[in-house]
């Protein structure tokens, strides 16, 4: 349960910031890629826990979905091959669809393959697939998305909360703005 929810936004927005910055970082040193993986991991834990706690996010961005590339799998992984992305996917070939970002969250929480992307400028992205995705396809979240999703939650304070009750069947509703 999260009691004070400004403790899990805060970081969410240092992170968006740090993203940002690596946008334009072309070399990337290890350190900046422990940074990032635990930058993703950590900020899409916290955007699970908010979007699951009833009144700490409004239920626009609860409900929000984002657009995510993806690539079909070629060829079966396992623990010995998953570090082979291009020998896995077919990653001259991108397919577009839309998730939530509890779909999102969740695949990046329970990752099999997980591995940032570049491009001559910085960080462009990150590849991710869980494992029971693995053998379908690979997605692509490009970082800029990343960085909306965690400024949204992290600027997400609602301020309406209404409840309701059907008189007839006792069904609870509620809706938080």
């Amino acid at each position: 349960m999260i009691w004070e929810s400004r403790y899990w936004k805060k970081p969410l927005l240092e992170t968006a910031k740090r993203l940002t910055k690596l946008k334009s970082v072309p070399s990337p040193t290890q350190r900046h890629l422990v940074q990032i993986e635990k930058d993703i991991f950590v900020g899409f834990y916290s955007v699970r826990k908010l979007i699951e706690a009833p009144t700490k996010v409004s239920d626009a961005t609860r409900t929000m979905t984002v657009a995510v590339a993806w690539h079909a799998n070629v060829k079966p992984v396992n623990l010995r091959n998953n570090h082979r992305i291009d020998e896995l996917y077919d990653l001259e070939k991108s397919q577009w669809e839309t998730r939530d970002i509890w779909f999102i969250s969740s695949r990046i929480m329970h990752s099999f393959i997980f591995s940032p992307v570049f491009n001559e400028q910085g960080i462009e992205g990150i590849f991710f697939t869980s494992d029971t995705d693995k053998d379908k396809k690979l997605y692509l979240l490009p970082v800029d998305t990343v960085i909306d999703v965690f400024e949204r939650v992290g600027h997400d304070y609602p301020n309406h909360i209404s409840y309701n009750c059907d008189p007839d069947t006792g069904t609870e509703t509620t809706v938080v703005k």
